[in-house]
């Protein structure tokens, strides 16, 4: 039997290709190419994810921004299952830019440029588009536009109209499994992945990812009751506190993992906060 393959739109591999400064740079400047970036970096936050530790894989979750030689930010998200609530994911992911770009001592008058991007294997519009940007228009005057200096950015995976470059349609095509793109970068993506699915070490990190959402969902299937719900919930909470993770990012994890809102994900942790302080909950 032949081994499963695991693609460009699996969240590991996904980061790993992300981790890469040279990949950032290449797929940033083939969505973006009137913006002449030349040069990326990964700004990773306090408490990095290692993501070939099996208690780490499981963690889904804002990791690390990407910033440019112009002081322009950066969040590249996969986003495979259309679920509800798309928009509001892309607030908190711009808010999060934000939070963590944003100096101390500095104000809102002193925030950067900054695009969320995802990548959808998914029309996240209905209107068979490959790329949908959105900015802040006035509702009766859309010639005028609140300069908050934000970009929103869905990538259609299969669409089929408006233009692109050729650079974005091979990253389209590598999502997509179409191995026969011989754009270099399409040709670099690929090389890459198939190495990722030949590495014993990472392969088995994807294997034990994969496990682990499975045995998730037959749990959550076979229990069906909100006690489960519960215990699993804050039992995820315990070991991410237990690796370090902070507040706002264990909640975040918690909404992502559960497919809650993150208002519940906040009373779950709370729960833990009264219960570890002697409270009851």
């Amino acid at each position: 039997m032949a081994q499963e393959y695991f693609d460009f739109t699996n969240d590991l591999i996904f980061r790993w290709v992300m981790e890469r400064e040279e990949n950032c740079l290449a797929i940033l400047r083939a969505i973006l190419t009137e913006l002449k970036i030349t040069a990326v970096k990964r700004r990773e936050n306090e408490h990095p994810v290692n993501y070939l530790a099996f208690d780490d894989e499981r963690g889904v979750r804002f990791d690390a921004i990407i910033e440019d030689d112009q002081e322009r930010f950066y969040d590249v998200e996969m986003q495979v299952a259309n679920q509800p609530g798309l928009g509001k994911r892309v607030r908190y992911y711009q808010a999060q830019i934000d939070q963590e770009t944003l100096k101390k001592g500095e104000d809102y008058d002193d925030l950067r440029e900054s695009y969320v991007i995802f990548f959808c294997a998914f029309d996240p519009c209905g209107q068979d588009r490959r790329l949908y940007q959105f900015h802040y228009y006035e509702d009766t005057d859309r010639q005028l536009r609140l300069p908050t200096n934000s970009h929103v950015i869905l990538i259609n995976a299969l669409g089929t109209k408006g233009q692109i470059t050729p650079a974005l349609a091979a990253v389209l095509d590598v999502m997509n499994r179409r191995r026969d793109n011989q754009n270099p970068l399409a040709v670099s993506l690929v090389k890459e992945i198939d190495g990722y699915n030949r590495d014993k070490k990472r392969r088995r990190a994807l294997m034990n990812l994969k496990m682990r959402l499975k045995d998730e969902r037959r749990l959550g299937l076979s229990e069906g009751r909100a006690k489960g719900r519960d215990e699993m919930a804050l039992g995820l909470i315990h070991a991410l506190q237990a690796q370090g993770m902070p507040q706002k990012q264990i909640v975040e994890a918690l909404a992502l993992a559960r497919k809650i809102s993150l208002a519940e994900a906040q009373r779950y942790y709370e729960q833990v906060a009264q219960a570890d302080s002697g409270g009851e909950h």
